[in-house]
């Protein structure tokens, strides 16, 4: 019976989308169909395969392991509220992990580990799917951080960016959520086994959705060339580190949000 709710699901939400189509003669249904079929393919391989399995239970170990990391500093700042020794406080046991989470990853940035990443999973999508690099490397960004960061992947060809690319960028940027807010579910006693698996496949289903109701209609310029922007980088590890702790601290309205400092 949940098997056929989740495909009864599906097909409503993807009718939905192609009602509310700005154009339903554009929709590349290639696109459309590959998207669909790679959230299911990954979902069903991390499920239901051996291999899979023991992929997503070794991310799930090694999420476990810095969140660990993060108690360990919870205990020393606040001695036994950092211990759940009085019960479970919001404040201190998860916004306090998203904080530590928050400069980690400004840290992968530093050392161009996340736009390592970042290029080789867009770079699969863009191959897969037909979808523009931008969109793509934007799409993988919402995997690992949030609707403010992932931009600053491609901000350079924002401005050249087609209505189509630009609403598929919103779209992934709220189908997802940043990595220091995945960190803060998981502190609240979610598997994390759901919580990666679902932002793992955030990417080809904000993808899908945007083309199914803004599909591609205009020129595509933004695929001869994209670079990091590097504007206003830390200098050091430390100063990048600091930066992100800065802006968590001193805007805590970003917080669920912000895990770098790349968009200002």
């Amino acid at each position: 019976m949940s098997l056929l709710m989740s495909i009864v699901g599906i097909i409503a939400l993807l009718s939905v989308g192609f009602l509310f189509s700005e154009n339903r003669q554009a929709i590349n249904k290639r696109t459309v169909l590959l998207a669909l079929t790679a959230q299911i393919s990954f979902g069903a391989f991390v499920m239901f395969v051996p291999l899979g399995e023991q992929i997503l239970q070794g991310m799930s170990n090694g999420v476990n392991h810095v969140i660990s990391y993060a108690n360990e500093g919870l205990a020393f700042a606040f001695g036994g509220l950092g211990k759940f020794e009085m019960g479970f406080i919001f404040v201190i046991n998860v916004l306090c992990v998203i904080i530590f989470i928050s400069a980690l990853i400004s840290a992968l940035y530093y050392l161009n580990i996340m736009q390592t990443l970042i290029n080789v999973i867009g770079g699969a999508l863009t191959k897969l799917l037909g979808t523009s690099k931008a969109e793509s490397l934007s799409a993988t960004a919402n995997i690992f951080v949030g609707p403010i960061e992932a931009p600053s992947m491609i901000r350079p060809l924002v401005k050249n960016m087609t209505r189509s690319e630009l609403f598929a960028v919103m779209t992934g940027g709220l189908a997802s959520v940043a990595g220091g807010t995945m960190i803060g579910y998981i502190s609240l006693g979610v598997d994390p086994k759901y919580i990666i698996t679902a932002c793992f496949m955030t990417a080809p289903a904000g993808l899908l959705f945007a083309k199914l109701l803004c599909p591609q209609t205009e020129e595509v310029t933004t695929d001869k060339g994209i670079k990091v922007d590097d504007k206003d980088a830390p200098k050091s590890l430390l100063d990048a580190i600091t930066e992100a702790l800065w802006l968590v601290c001193t805007k805590p309205q970003q917080l669920p949000h912000s895990s770098s400092l790349l968009l200002r």
